[in-house]
């Protein structure tokens, strides 16, 4: 049963997309969980494991005249193809490139490479791109805590993760995986996704130099299986937009941003 979970974990790390106003749309909880180990990394077996599949995204845009192809609408549909390979305690994947080298399910670290952020193509703006982090994760048994710093000279930013989650079981067939989390960015990435240049101001557009910022996030992730190798997952995601990002020329005013999220995955 143990093992059984284990992997159930691992695949909702894989589906659940990055969540932080982006075209790939992942949530905060999932960055929190591939922050830990999926594997005890002291005594893991060194085989390789192959999960394939294919999901989609909808979510509320939260962007305004985002002149970027397909995200210029109120709602945003994202097709998610779903690819993980895994060797002991290394993957890859929809969750970037995470490698555990201390612990075990339970408690443990680990490092990981992965983007955040979004593109935002606005009329007269320096072009926004995603961000490359690389990050810290720490794992207490249902809490854990991600720390990353951008290194690709794009936002400079860096950002904080809280997380507490927990698996539920429905069933001989069905479980569920529910979370409450807290992310922050500092005011360089803040500025760079959301604030105005002094250049970039027009008739429409004010100048804006949002600082640091936090926002709750929750979610609710069933996940049904057929067998032991083909999975069904529907989830809702929801982050409560802060003050300094609600503020933003760049940004609706909506208070939440929320997506459904479903797909389908075959492990090998």
């Amino acid at each position: 049963m143990k093992k059984i979970i284990q992997k159930k974990i691992l695949l909702i790390t894989i589906l659940l997309p990055s969540f932080c106003l982006s075209d790939k749309a992942i949530s905060a909880d999932v960055i929190a969980a591939k922050s830990a180990p999926t594997v005890n990394t002291l005594t893991a077996n060194k085989s390789w494991r192959i999960s394939l599949g294919l999901g989609a995204s909808i979510k509320n845009n939260l962007r305004r005249n985002n002149n970027k192809s397909g995200s210029g609408g109120d709602v945003v549909f994202t097709p998610l193809p779903l690819l993980q390979i895994a060797w002991g305690p290394i993957s890859v994947g929809q969750q970037g490139v995470n490698a555990a080298f201390y612990g075990n399910q339970q408690t443990g670290a680990s490092l990981n490479f992965n983007q955040a952020g979004d593109r935002y193509y606005g009329t007269g703006m320096e072009i926004k791109k995603e961000s490359w982090l690389l990050g810290l994760g720490l794992k207490y048994h249902k809490f854990s805590f991600l720390f990353a710093k951008d290194i690709s000279a794009r936002s400079r930013g860096a950002k904080l993760n809280f997380n507490y989650a927990e698996l539920y079981p429905l069933g001989k067939n069905m479980k569920t995986r529910s979370s409450l989390g807290l992310e922050c960015y500092d005011q360089k990435f803040a500025q760079y996704y959301f604030g105005v240049k002094a250049n970039e101001v027009m008739a429409t557009r004010r100048e804006y130099n949002p600082k640091k910022f936090c926002q709750l996030t929750m979610s609710f992730f069933p996940i049904y299986s057929f067998d032991e190798h083909l999975d069904f997952m529907a989830g809702l995601s929801f982050k409560g937009v802060s003050k300094e990002v609600k503020n933003s020329p760049l940004i609706k005013s909506n208070w939440l941003e929320s997506a459904l999220i479903i797909g389908s995955l075959w492990k090998f």
